[in-house]
């Protein structure tokens, strides 16, 4: 190629950091990266530094082989001045930095924090789509001042849209914390705003704690199935407010000890799951009696 030995080396150099960027990312890959671009950004320094090291490592020996340096020897090889065996020694010298940049490719590309993806089950969305059933609001009536009105406590129909009125109140104020959630668990993901993140998640844990005991509170004995469909909406709360503890945990872990997807994180997925086949088991009871009482419809990301 006729190139001078010095570039020679500083061609092998560039050659190890890209084979190093390369490896990490393959690794990076395989530990369920979907976007492995985003990656070399998600790196520490220290990981810079290993890599630094294995560069360091290959101009050391470079620099005490000179004149025998691998530069050298293949440089004298392109040239066609060569002598026998130059080839396979510049290799020889090489293969100790191969294995340190190799080394410490794998070492970064187990360590490097992945973007974590936002569970289905915490993600949220207040906009309705297709397959959702829009909410509608009723109008309010007025009633007939010359009708004398019962009391609830005597009459069963008031009685039955007083308890679902509740129940949809609390649905309602159910909602308001889902768009903390979600913007919460994707900044942690991609470790921005990690403090904020811990607050939003903090505050919708106590919320979930407080809609859990509004819940239980709840008077249902009027309406079809009540407290059986109490009871899962109960656990749907309850389950949800330890998946936001858990995911709150994750993020004080990262705040901490750096940025990686960890068992509270993997905890709070699984609680998620709970949660949502919990508000399903709910939904499929409410949502007659809604229907029957003229109050909205709702989905699982309604709730």
């Amino acid at each position: 190629m006729g190139l001078p030995p010095p570039l020679w080396d500083l061609l092998v150099c560039a050659l190890l950091f890209a084979g190093w960027v390369l490896l990490l990312l393959l690794v990076a890959v395989a530990r369920g990266a979907e976007d492995p671009s985003g990656v070399p950004g998600r790196l520490a320094p220290w990981q810079y530094v290993l890599a630094a090291l294995a560069v360091a490592i290959y101009l050391l020996t470079a620099v005490r082989g000179v004149p025998e340096s691998p530069g050298h020897l293949w440089a004298r090889a392109a040239g066609g001045d060569g002598r026998d065996g130059d080839l396979r020694r510049g290799f020889q010298l090489v293969v100790p930095t191969v294995v340190v940049t190799v080394a410490v490719a794998l070492v970064a590309g187990m360590t490097v924090p992945l973007p974590a993806a936002v569970p289905e089950a915490a993600s949220t969305s207040t906009t309705p789509t297709a397959d959702d059933e829009v909410p509608t609001e009723t109008p309010p009536t007025t009633p007939d001042p010359d009708t004398p009105t019962p009391t609830v406590s005597d009459d069963p129909e008031a009685r039955r849209r007083t308890q679902a009125e509740a129940v949809d109140a609390l649905l309602s104020e159910s909602i308001a914390s889902r768009g903390d959630l979600a913007t919460a668990i994707a900044a942690v993901g991609e470790c921005r705003d990690l403090n904020r993140s811990l607050g939003l998640l903090d505050g919708v844990t106590r919320q979930r704690r407080t809609q859990r005991d509004q819940a239980e509170a709840l008077t249902v004995d009027a309406l079809t199935d009540g407290p059986a469909m109490r009871s899962h909406l109960v656990s749907a709360f309850t389950y949800a407010g330890d998946a936001d503890a858990a995911y709150a945990a994750w993020t004080r872990r990262s705040i901490s000890s750096g940025c990686s997807l960890d068992a509270n994180w993997r905890r709070g997925n699984q609680l998620s799951e709970q949660s949502q086949k919990a508000k399903n088991e709910f939904l499929r009871r409410w949502n007659p009696i809604a229907v029957s009482r003229g109050l909205p419809t709702r989905t699982s990301k309604e709730i």
